[in-house]
């Protein structure tokens, strides 16, 4: 069943060629074309722009009629080798049937009579190098260019496409290991300050208050909660002690200046 289903698949997108034979299968499709053989076992089909081999299980019943491909093979049998206009004209005729191999068929068989031949040579893609004809791929080959992602171009282009790639590459890994490295600074700064909240809560007497830990040595353990108060003046004034004669030294007598209103001895 499920060949069945791909096999349908694939034949509905095949050209149907007008008045051909008709296979028609037990999933609901039909391939149209030109029965080239027919076996107990398989049918094999020429649907224009190749051949289908279809398994006989498939098949629900055959339909022979007469199709353009049978026109075609009927016209190039008639056909000499040599007969260069006769080959022409059923080229363009199988092309403009949608019978895209015959076509090319034909007008290689128009080259192998006149190798210059110039519709020929257009009509399979040929252009001319140096006053010969060449595929196109020759064509690009040999002026130097190179095919890179389905397109002909010079191999300067190509590495420049490369290296232009390459930069861009090097641009995005710079760029992600920018951003890495800032996530990883982030997160270590939130870390340590982490760490501060908790080595500042653990403070004993702390009360929540901020810490001063001052220029010139260790300030107040915590901010005081109060303005602080200058210290009380006294209310009466400070009595001061008598004054007292200098002492002389031992052995020295008196001076005028140490009997002063009192009687001097020991001169």
């Amino acid at each position: 069943m499920r060949r069945c289903a791909c096999l349908a698949c694939l034949l509905a997108l095949l050209p149907a060629l007008l008045h051909a034979d008709d296979v028609i299968l037990k999933g609901g499709g039909k391939v149209s074309g030109r029965i080239l053989s027919r076996t107990a076992t398989s049918v094999e089909v020429d649907v224009g722009a190749g051949t289908v081999t279809i398994p006989m299980t498939s098949v629900v019943r055959i339909d022979v009629r007469r199709s353009v491909l049978d026109d075609y093979y009927e016209r190039a049998g008639a056909l000499s080798p040599d007969d260069l206009d006769g080959w022409l004209r059923l080229a363009k005729w199988a092309s403009s049937q949608g019978l895209g191999t015959q076509a090319r068929t034909a007008y290689e068989r128009v080259l192998a009579v006149d190798a210059g031949n110039v519709e020929a040579n257009q009509a399979l893609g040929r252009v001319q190098l140096d006053g010969r004809w060449v595929t196109e791929e020759e064509s690009y080959r040999a002026r130097g260019y190179v095919q890179f992602e389905g397109e002909w171009m010079t191999p300067a282009e190509q590495e420049a496409i490369l290296k232009q790639r390459a930069a861009s590459d090097q641009a995005e890994l710079a760029r992600l290991d920018a951003e890495q490295r800032a996530q990883e600074a982030e997160a270590r700064a939130a870390e340590a300050e982490a760490r501060a909240r908790e080595a500042e809560s653990a403070v004993p007497g702390n009360a929540g208050y901020p810490m001063y830990w001052g220029g010139w040595g260790p300030g107040p353990a915590v901010w005081p909660s109060q303005p602080i108060a200058p210290p009380a003046r006294p209310t009466q004034p400070i009595a001061r002690p008598p004054s007292r004669p200098p002492s002389r030294p031992p052995g020295r007598p008196p001076a005028e200046s140490d009997c002063q209103g009192s009687p001097c001895t020991g001169r």
